[in-house]
């Protein structure tokens, strides 16, 4: 138990998931092209348990094709930069994903420069235990314009390409926030021109993509266009039930989505191949008091926002599609409350993805996961 604690972090959680089965047939539904795309999700764990992290990686061992390891949890700025050991932590967290992975899983990374508010630095790594606060202070106040910054970056991207091999990366995590103040966004484009160009040089044969959070806002969208030249996809970030115009009423029904609600931004480029770098949908009710949502969802929304979008990377000949979590974990939420390590607002933004599971809080299947099943049943070209 100790062991499997300590590879969690509010936000390294984004990493180890789980989910269970029952004997229900998935529904037929013909297809006649092979699939363009690779199915997954994240290792993101329905409770801090030994059998839930293994029933997440039994799913995604047996019903997916790729695994997406997310790393958002700060950068180990003091050793990338030297190329020394990186923290223990994370050579941990590391080995145990790899160990956990079966050995013909293709891999999606995703990294993060960014802090969990997605307009400012990220922090320093924090499982670095034996790094002096003032080293960690000294770069967390270095801007991304930094050359260090840069160097350090490029260099910790680069060591988890080599430890994961991955078929895509995603250097650049929800990097067109809408509340980004527009002199720092300028500062933060600046970075991802430098880093992509050196990735590019380091890893000539790895598509090497952004993503961009999918909302309504001209902030958002403009900023996604001015970063359209240093990514190899458009690559989609999207929990559209927290926020879209249409559920201004509450009703979160994906029918009544805007027009071009996502095509907007597949249609930034014509030449570049679409990805869902992560995506989910809520198959209950959303209510979160201290984030002012009342959210009315169910597992029939659930399963034709996952159709809806399936649909889309079919028609756009997508190369990637990932599911944040195959489990609600309502259990690891209630861990959390009692262990009381964390703030009620940092509850509350975990709070926003819990119930995206096609496998509910009890195990049982969803609808969706029945148009899981179907989907992976496609053959992959």
């Amino acid at each position: 138990m100790k062991f499997i604690k300590k590879l969690f972090s509010p936000i390294l959680l984004m990493l180890i998931i789980g989910c269970s089965k029952n004997n229900e047939e998935p529904i037929e539904i013909p297809v006649k092209e092979k699939r363009t795309f690779y199915m997954g999700t994240t290792p993101w764990p329905a409770d801090l348990t030994v059998d839930e992290v293994n029933k997440t990686y039994d799913f995604i061992n047996n019903n997916c094709d790729i695994i997406a390891h997310h790393f958002d949890e700060g950068i180990p700025f003091e050793e990338a930069f030297n190329n020394t050991a990186m923290p223990n932590n994370l050579l941990d967290n590391v080995n145990f994903r790899l160990q956990k992975t079966a050995s013909n899983k293709n891999t999606f990374l995703s990294v993060s420069a960014l802090a969990v508010n997605r307009t400012s630095k990220a922090n320093y790594y924090n499982g670095a235990t034996t790094i002096a606060a003032s080293t960690k202070s000294y770069w967390e106040n270095l801007s991304f314009s930094d050359p260090k910054v840069i160097t350090a970056y490029v260099n910790y991207v680069n060591w988890l390409i080599g430890k994961f091999h991955p078929i895509y990366v995603n250097y650049g995590v929800e990097s067109n926030c809408m509340l980004w103040n527009p002199t720092e966004f300028i500062e933060y484009k600046n970075f991802l021109t430098k880093v992509y160009q050196k990735l590019k040089i380091d890893n000539p044969n790895i598509p090497l993509f952004i993503s961009f959070i999918v909302d309504e806002s001209p902030q958002g969208f403009d900023y996604a266009s001015q970063l359209i030249n240093y990514t190899d996809f458009i690559g989609l970030s999207a929990y559209p039930y927290i926020g879209v115009s249409s559920s201004a009423n509450g009703d979160t029904n994906p029918d009544k989505f805007p027009t071009n609600y996502f095509e907007k931004y597949i249609n930034l480029s014509a030449t570049k191949p679409l990805a869902f770098a992560e995506t989910g949908y809520a198959a209950e009710n959303l209510i979160i008091q201290g984030l002012n949502l009342n959210k009315k969802s169910n597992e029939i929304y659930q399963k034709d926002y996952l159709e809806k979008v399936l649909a889309i990377c079919k028609d756009k000949k997508a190369k990637l599609f990932i599911w944040f979590c195959p489990k609600d974990y309502n259990a690891l939420i209630t861990h959390f409350q009692n262990q009381g390590t964390y703030s009620q607002q940092t509850i509350d933004l975990l709070s926003l993805w819990k119930d995206i599971g096609l496998i509910n809080e009890n195990g049982l299947q969803r609808p969706s996961y029945n148009t899981w099943i179907t989907w992976m049943n496609i053959e992959k070209e």
